[in-house]
């Protein structure tokens, strides 16, 4: 089997016919550089991947029902449901009731699956920062305009595929940027999305 960098070689070495754009290549690279690697917490990395997909859309989306993961995750209401039995049994999630509908239940992150889920982030964005403090303003700037673009055209796309991206906010107080302030929004995390390990090996 692969390696890691051998399989992200070979994908963005193969030819895909009109498909092979020379974004692909410098995302992959970015991609490798700044996500694929960072070693997860082994918490997390324990769980299946439906299971932390489940867990992080309750960091970011808290409060929120059923329903409403069922929509961000693309999966049943039942299946959410037996999702959030095995992470409340793994004390990384509870359900609180709502005071004005008993029908409704409502998911949150724990005090310990917030431990280890801002944890996996001040990582990720110790990493983020580091490159971010190597580059000039002209570079920072330049970044900025180039990402814009590209995560307008690709919610753009997206949205005409028939499945606009929601937006990510992130929970009050949970995180802050470099001058110390809070964050208004942030993406969900994907070092332990995409880097998972299955037997000492990274998948991606």
């Amino acid at each position: 089997m692969p390696s890691p960098d051998e399989r992200i070689d070979v994908m963005s070495s193969e030819p895909h016919a009109e498909h092979d754009v020379p974004m692909m290549h410098a995302l992959f690279r970015v991609m490798r550089a700044v996500m694929f690697d960072e070693a997860p917490l082994p918490e997390l990395d324990a769980l299946p991947l439906a299971q932390l997909r489940l867990l992080w859309s309750v960091f970011f989306m808290a409060d929120s029902t059923m329903k409403d993961f069922s929509v961000r995750l693309g999966v049943s209401q039942s299946t959410v449901t037996q999702l959030a039995d095995r992470l409340v049994k793994r004390g990384l999630v509870v359900r609180q009731d709502d005071a004005s509908d008993r029908r409704v239940v409502r998911l949150q992150v724990s005090p310990g699956g917030r431990r280890l889920l801002q944890e996996a982030n001040t990582r990720q964005q110790q990493t983020v920062s580091s490159v971010w403090d190597l580059m000039s303003e002209e570079e920072r700037s330049a970044t900025m305009y180039a990402l814009g673009i590209l995560g307008e055209r690709a919610e753009s796309v997206r949205t005409a595929q028939g499945r606009p991206i929601p937006p990510h906010h992130a929970p009050a107080g949970s995180f802050s940027n470099r001058s110390g302030e809070a964050a208004e929004t942030v993406g969900q995390p994907v070092v332990d999305l995409m880097g998972r390990r299955v037997r000492g090996r990274t998948v991606f």
